[in-house]
Parts: structure tokens; C-alpha cells; sequence
């Protein structure tokens, strides 16, 4: 799931791409360019937790 801007940039995006490495398997990007692990308990509640990530930067779904 990504939220991002009109050109391209990530604002959040959770994944589970194994990209990095050092990362879980189920990992958030953000804006600066940190990736955070992510506990995945199931995909509805972590579209959720994006959802109010979303809400958070504004975006009103």
C-alpha cells in the first residue's frame, strides 16, 4: 500500500518486498527514507493503520 505525491514521491508505502535486507519482511517506508519494521497480525488491520496514517497527512478517504 502507498500514499505518495502526484510525482512519484513516497510519503508511506508498507510492503513486504524483500529490498532491504536488514528489514522484517513486512517493513514501512517513509518520506525520509527510513524503513520501519512492521508487525503483520493480519492484512485488514495493518490497511487500517495505513488508513490513519493516511488521515494523518490529511487525505480523508
Amino acid at each position: 500500500m502507498q500514499y505518495g505525491t502526484a510525482d512519484g514521491e513516497t510519503i508511506v508505502r508498507y510492503d513486504n518486498f524483500p529490498d532491504h535486507p536488514d528489514a522484517a519482511p513486512h517493513h514501512k517506508h517513509q518520506s525520509d527514507g527510513t524503513v520501519e519494521d512492521v508487525e503483520f497480525v493480519g492484512l485488514e488491520p495493518l490497511f487500517e493503520r495505513f488508513q490513519n496514517e493516511v488521515r494523518d497527512y490529511g487525505e480523508h478517504w
